[in-house]
């Protein structure tokens, strides 16, 4: 279990906090979604649970252990991290994109080894990318990319995976085939899902639990249909809104 007790996060030289008392639990086999307008500290969250970004207070722990506590190297088997853009500076092929998922694996002056290209053709077939493995990955889609980062991420072989609002700058059949893509690993796997989104349709169809915040502070946490209501989408986002059921789904419509 990843449990994030309590953060606290101010950037330097600031008197005001960006979050606030975070606090939630994420399961195995289990998406999670972080959920909030843009500005609401989504991505700092997403930041310090990578540790990217060092909080001041508070504690996140997996299985028990306070991970500021690792070294890159150690933390890198534990979180594997799907970024919100990525350019790369040279048009490497979709295979070599993956292949950089088993860094934390392959020793400073070493080389991949067998079964390094064993894992990394497995999580290629597992997004189902077969046939782009040897294209390069600036001449893919924004879908196949995020698709390959995926693939990268599984590649490291860790429990715990974050993507940081993979459907940004997706249309939405591409939006759609991702998060079923997620929704499917994570079950298969047994992964530890967590990722931002500013979407409360998304949210409520791919996640098993959705933690609200807004201005850095935590509004509501528990299962999409529960929380996420017209009071809710009106308290954070500042608009009506009317709640339907589509075939067992619960949506939400604007009122225009």
């Amino acid at each position: 279990m990843l449990s994030i007790r309590d953060i606290y996060f101010r950037h330097k030289g600031r008197k005001e906090d960006v979050l606030k008392g975070i606090s939630f639990d994420a399961q195995p086999g289990h998406i999670t979604t972080i959920l909030g307008p843009n500005g609401s500290g989504k991505t700092t969250l997403f930041k310090c649970i990578s540790g990217l970004w060092k909080y001041y207070k508070g504690e996140i722990s997996f299985n028990g252990k306070a991970i500021d506590k690792l070294s890159p190297r150690k933390r890198a088997r534990i979180f594997s991290v799907v970024p919100q853009e990525h350019e790369p500076p040279f048009p490497y092929s979709v295979f070599d994109v993956v292949l950089m998922g088993r860094a934390s694996y392959v020793g400073l002056f070493s080389t991949p080894s067998k079964r390094d290209y064993e894992i990394v053709e497995e999580a290629i077939n597992t997004v189902g990318i077969e046939k782009l493995k040897e294209k390069p990955y600036t001449k893919i889609s924004g879908g196949e990319r995020q698709l390959t980062l995926i693939a990268r991420a599984l590649a490291q072989n860790a429990p715990v995976m974050l993507l940081d609002e993979p459907t940004s700058h997706l249309d939405f059949r591409n939006q759609i085939n991702v998060l079923k893509k997620m929704k499917e690993i994570a079950v298969n796997r047994g992964l530890i899902v967590i990722m931002t989104l500013h979407d409360p349709n998304l949210a409520g169809l791919f996640s098993d639990k959705v933690v609200v915040i807004n201005s850095g502070t935590k509004i509501a946490e528990g299962k999409p249909d529960e929380i996420i209501t017209e009071s809710l989408i009106k308290r954070v986002y500042d608009i009506e809104v009317r709640k339907s059921s589509i075939d067992g789904k619960s949506m939400i419509f604007p009122v225009i």
